[in-house]
C-alpha cells in the first residue's frame, strides 16, 4: 500500500476553498452592480423619471408652440386685416356702423 500524500490534499482544499472565496465575491460584486444600475444616482429607476419628465415637458413645449402659432396669426391679423379688426370690435365692444341698427338677445 502506498503511502497518503497529506501535503498534496491539503493544496487541493486550499484550492477548494480559494475558489469558494473567489466566487462568492464575484456574486457580491455582481449584485453591488445590479444595486447600483438599478438603484444608484444615476440609474435606472432616475433614468426612467427623467424619462417621463422629458416626455411631460415635450408635450407641454408643443402644446405652447401651438398656441405661439395662433397668437401670433391672431397678432398679424389684428395689425393687418381690417376685417378681423372690426368683426373684434362689433364682438367685443358692440360698436356698429352709422346707420345700422344693432339688436342684442340676452345679457349686453
Amino acid at each position: 500500500m502506498r503511502k497518503r500524500n497529506y501535503l498534496k490534499t491539503d493544496r487541493s482544499s486550499w484550492y477548494a476553498r480559494r475558489k469558494k472565496l473567489f466566487i462568492a465575491a464575484g456574486i457580491l460584486f455582481a449584485l453591488y452592480l445590479l444595486a447600483s444600475f438599478t438603484l444608484g444616482e444615476m440609474g435606472l429607476i432616475k433614468y426612467i423619471r427623467m424619462k417621463a419628465q422629458y416626455n411631460a415637458l415635450s408635450a407641454e413645449i408643443a402644446a405652447l408652440k401651438q398656441d405661439n402659432a395662433k397668437l401670433s396669426g391672431d397678432v398679424r391679423a389684428l395689425k393687418y386685416d381690417p376685417d378681423h379688426l372690426e368683426q373684434i370690435a362689433r364682438d367685443k365692444l358692440g360698436l356698429a356702423r352709422p346707420g345700422e341698427i344693432v339688436y342684442y338677445y340676452g345679457d349686453p
